[in-house]
């Protein structure tokens, strides 16, 4: 009569633990892997949850910058007011700077409050005719302002400032753990130099100064 050997899922399972621990032991067992090596496996360990976490940090940077960016566009948009005004004299072209390039500029008249007209100077494509509406942004005494920000805008800077802070995080961990791995492989030469000497003689056959081969 033939037995069936217990290999079951339930006989196999027993066996992986001992089988697993025993592995681990021999790892940290093992005479070439030094205190230095899991040393060095831990700060590698930390870059690595560092720049997840830097990762983390950055998406909330983003979406904080993002959400204060557009309350703020909200209450700027609650005092700029978009009118039409009229050029009333010739384009007069201005010579580029190394700052800024060649703009086109003309006089034009609008009114904001109803009730208060203003004349400046605003940009125009070059060749605008006498008589020609443009539009325009307003603050609310009327005179000329920047547009409000848009979501393209505000996203693109809350973008920025998640990478910064993102960035900023791993810069420093990458840092902390440069520094930290470089005291780590000086500690192991150092260990490498010393367990060098010791064995040294008896691998190369050779004995020190001030020492004598032994007798047979």
């Amino acid at each position: 009569m033939f037995h069936r050997s217990s290999s079951g899922p339930g006989h196999r399972g027993s066996q992986d633990g001992p089988t697993s621990r025993r592995r681990r032991h021999d790892a940290e067992a093992n005479p070439l892997r030094r205190a230095t090596d899991r040393t060095r496996s831990r700060w590698l360990l930390v870059f690595v949850l560092s720049c997840v976490l830097a990762v983390a940090c950055g998406v909330e940077v983003g979406l904080t910058a993002m959400d204060n960016g557009l309350r703020a566009a909200a209450e700027q948009a609650r005092h700029r007011h978009l009118v039409k005004a009229t050029t009333i004299g010739e384009t007069t072209r201005h010579i580029p700077t190394r700052a800024n390039a060649a703009t086109t500029t003309a006089p034009a008249q609008w009114q904001f409050p109803p009730a208060s007209r203003h004349t400046s100077a605003l940009p125009v494509p070059a060749g605008t005719p006498v008589g020609h509406t443009v539009a325009l942004w307003v603050d609310d005494t009327g005179e000329a302002a920047s547009p409000p920000r848009g979501r393209t805008e505000l996203a693109s800077d809350a973008v920025a400032a998640g990478a910064a802070g993102a960035g900023l995080i791993t810069l420093a961990a990458a840092g902390v753990v440069f520094l930290r791995l470089r005291r780590v492989e000086a500690r192991n030469l150092a260990q490498w130099e010393r367990d060098w000497e010791r064995v040294e003689p008896g691998w190369s056959g050779r004995l020190r100064p001030g020492r004598e081969a032994d007798d047979d």
